[in-house]
């Protein structure tokens, strides 16, 4: 293990860092693997330090975010959301693909710190992974599907949204994934029961008519 490493690992664990869990070393590739946390830790421990040179030499492992985000949700959601990104980029226009990247993406990355775009370009082929970075840098059109993707690969149903032109209302459930996965600007409307709506035999039993 090179000699910067070591002291970066000594550093690790005086900050709190757990070895083996919060950071490891990879002799092949000789770089380090920590979490964000231990990072964050390490930021606080040792405010001085020129971290943007050090960061050069560090590799945020992956599946550390994964595997929380996953276990938290209860269903592999970066399983099931990769898959559901193939599918779109073969039904969507171009420019709609981009404005669906852009959102799933950008927005997946800074609520959970999971790389779906770093993720997704590992398994697919590389023509493939051409035509993503050809969208990624084009102009892009309104396409409101990645909500209702987002929260069916977090583990909630067709009900729990509906998209009506550039508006969507979603259920409590559907709102709680949909925040727990994606960060961004929208307005996001909580689906509303007002009591005048609801049957009346669903009314409270003092509310009912009283009977002759």
């Amino acid at each position: 293990m090179a000699d910067d490493a070591v002291e970066l690992f000594r550093m690790l664990v005086e900050a709190g860092a757990q070895p083996g869990e919060d950071f490891s070393y990879d002799m092949q590739s000789r770089s380090a693997q920590i979490s964000d946390l231990a990072f964050e830790k390490l930021k606080a421990a040792y405010p001085h330090v020129d971290w943007q040179s050090i960061c050069e030499r560090v590799e945020v492992d992956p599946a550390l975010p994964v595997e929380y985000l996953n276990t938290y949700l209860g269903i592999d959601f970066v399983g099931r959301m990769l898959t559901r990104i193939e599918q779109r980029l073969e039904e969507l226009e171009g420019e709609q693909a981009t404005w669906y990247l852009q959102q799933v993406l950008g927005g997946v990355e800074q609520r959970t710190n999971v790389p779906l775009y770093v993720l997704l370009q590992r398994q697919l082929p590389l023509t493939k992974q051409a035509r993503l970075e050809r969208l990624l840098r084009q102009a892009s059109a309104p396409c409101y599907v990645w909500m209702s993707d987002l929260i069916e690969a977090a583990g909630g149903g067709p009900e729990d949204v509906e998209l009506s032109g550039d508006e969507a209302v979603l259920t409590q459930k559907g709102l709680a994934l949909l925040t727990a996965v994606w960060v961004g600007e929208y307005d996001l409307l909580e689906e509303e029961v007002l009591e005048a709506d609801l049957p009346e035999d669903s009314l409270p039993e003092e509310d009912l008519p009283a009977g002759e």
